[in-house]
């Protein structure tokens, strides 16, 4: 292998002898003029300063990379800190996505098994269901003392800041005004009261001289009560399918206040009662009842 040829030190001069002339007296060589000697004649080498900066800086050849060492350290600190804080986002992201989803899911049980709607068409039809109607297609061809004795109940359970008093024999006495009206809140604005005094005896009885009803008041506790388990959109009318609830049943007997498990009627029987709409008022009234399908 071919020695490396050292370069000169041109930080101090360099002496050598002449041994060709005899001389013993070192003289000073000039600058690079042993690899001068080695060049064409006529050719120099280039200057110090190119020559640095060929040596530094090669020409096509890209940057030395620093060293490993020279490499500023990244805090530590600030980067535990940057994964706690994004770890901490994400946390709080699938917090709000699992309370959201929880949100939702109670939202549609409590509207896949709320009721109040059906049970709100049981206080409206509890005066009719009680008498326990034969089915009618309208209220025109409705039994007359029916649709009274269902205006009465009205009245009586609804309409107790109307009536004018008691008679001497401790009756209620219910102006025949008071009973229309509540006979068309019941079966809509083109039901037309019937007064007349029952052939039977009954819990009232009608005075036509001054067109009141004289009314023994009772308690409804011993007639039927409904319970309406469905209802569908039929034409312009509501048609609802309603059961016929006994007094005796175990989801009327059963004591609310106890804690224990609420238990479901068991209707006697079930009814179709058709509602319609009274369009000045808004109010649903009961258009036709009918057997269940």
């Amino acid at each position: 292998m071919a020695k490396k040829k050292r370069r000169p030190n041109r930080t101090a001069p360099s002496f050598s002898a002449d041994y060709r002339t005899g001389s013993s007296e070192p003289v000073q060589d000039r600058e690079d003029t042993e690899l001068d000697d080695f060049l064409p004649e006529g050719e120099t080498l280039p200057d110090d300063g190119a020559l640095s900066k060929w040596e530094d800086e090669p020409e096509g050849m890209p940057p030395p990379l620093p060293a490993p060492g020279n490499r500023a350290a990244r805090p530590r600190g600030k980067r535990r800190y940057g994964v706690a804080l994004g770890s901490l986002v994400l946390l709080l992201a699938l917090v709000g996505v699992v309370s959201l989803a929880g949100m939702i899911g109670t939202r549609i049980y409590e509207h896949a098994t709320d009721d109040s709607a059906l049970r709100a068409y049981d206080s409206l039809i509890a005066c009719v269901v009680m008498q326990d109607p034969e089915p009618f297609a309208s209220p025109e061809e409705a039994d007359p003392v029916f649709v009274q004795n269902a205006a009465l109940w009205k009245s009586i359970l609804e309409k107790r800041s109307e009536w004018t008093g008691y008679d001497d024999n401790g009756l209620a006495v219910i102006p025949l005004g008071v009973v229309a009206s509540a006979a068309q809140e019941l079966f809509g604005p083109d039901c037309a009261l019937s007064p007349s005094d029952p052939a039977e005896e009954t819990f009232y009885t009608y005075d036509s001289t001054d067109n009141t009803y004289h009314v023994s008041v009772f308690s409804s506790d011993s007639a039927m009560t409904p319970y309406t388990e469905s209802s569908r959109r039929e034409g312009d009318a509501t048609v609802l399918t309603v059961g016929y609830v006994l007094p005796t049943d175990p989801y009327r007997t059963q004591d609310a206040s106890s804690g224990a498990e609420s238990v479901a009627p068991t209707p006697a029987k079930y009814m179709e009662y058709v509602m319609k709409t009274d369009e000045e008022t808004g109010s649903e009234y009961v258009y036709a009842v009918r057997e269940a399908g």
